[in-house]
Parts: C-alpha cells; structure tokens; sequence
C-alpha cells in the first residue's frame, strides 16, 4: 500500500483542489534506493475529474512534471500513454492517464520526490509523493549525449568555462555601471 510520505506538497494544496482536480492512482517510485548515475522509474496514472473547479484553469496546456527539491534526478524521457511527451499540451477533463518517467540520479542524499502537472493559469497540482534515496558522489555523475555530429559530450560540463566567462563580463560590466550611477 503506497502511504504519502510525511512532507510538503500533496497536502499543502487546497481540499477543492486536490480531492477536484487530479486524481492519483497507481504510482510506482522503482528503485527506491539507486546510486549516482543509476536510472529510476517513475509510473501510475492519474483521472482528471470531470467536475473540475469553476475556479481552476483548464488543462487546456498542461505539462506533467516531477516536482523534486532541486534537480536531484535528470529526466531521460517522460511517455504519457505510452506517447513520448516533451512539450506542454492539452489534457482532457474526464480522462485517464498513465505515465512514465525514466529519471538518472544525480544528486546525492533522501531526496521527497512528486509526481506532478503543471496546468497554465492554475499553476502546479501535486500528486503524492514518495522518499528517493541516492548513494555515492555528486563528482562522479555524468550526462554524456552525442550531438548530431557524432560528437560525444557531457552535458554537465561541456562549455562550463565560457559560461563563467560570460557572468564574470556581465558582473563587471554591471558593478561598474553601477559605479556611474
């Protein structure tokens, strides 16, 4: 029996929507225990109810989510039935959905992880939530992808020291503005 871990989130939200909105069923957090660069797989289902409040947006653009403290996991892929999802789009009040999410783990530590849809003008609806427990070291992690060009990068590193540059310039290019005010 899935049991709600003792946090924030699924119970911070309002009655009307968390009992009126998005119902959750189903989910699975597998494994619960992984190491750095390990995959875990996030799956269930949720029923958009079909008296869905007056005073929430319709999911007319929704984007399903995982909410995390931080991004303590990297999202491979996200299918919802079966369909790959990259994109926010419409969701159909009084439909079912089954989702999966392939996530790697990145980040050392217990980590409160959600399932979760994002809807425009409504803002997010959590669903319940489950503890994620990632072993071994943060320096290890890699996120290695090849480019169109056959060129294998690692997307955690790669152009790190332009990207220093660029805030270095435009920190000192903003101290010294300010200097002139």
């Amino acid at each position: 029996m899935l049991r709600p871990a003792a946090a924030h989130g699924e119970r911070s939200q309002e009655p009307f929507l968390r009992m009126r909105s998005i119902q959750w069923y189903d989910l699975r957090w597998q494994p619960k225990v992984t190491k750095v660069n390990d995959i875990a797989t996030m799956t269930g289902k949720f029923h958009l109810a079909e008296d869905w409040p007056r005073a929430v947006g319709k999911p007319t653009r929704a984007f399903f989510n995982v909410g995390s403290p931080s991004p303590v996991f990297v999202r491979l892929s996200t299918k919802l039935n079966g369909e790959p999802t990259f994109i926010s789009g419409p969701l159909e009040i009084g439909r079912d959905y089954e989702f999966e999410v392939k996530l790697k783990a990145r980040i050392p530590g217990r980590h409160h992880m959600h399932a979760m849809v994002n809807i425009k003008d409504a803002g997010p609806i959590a669903g319940p939530a489950s503890w994620m427990n990632i072993s071994g070291s943060w320096d290890d992690f890699t996120n290695p992808i090849t480019t169109l060009t056959g060129k294998t990068i690692d997307l955690e590193t790669f152009n790190f020291s332009n990207g220093i540059f660029w805030h270095v310039l435009w920190l000192s290019l903003g101290c010294i503005w300010i200097g002139y005010l």
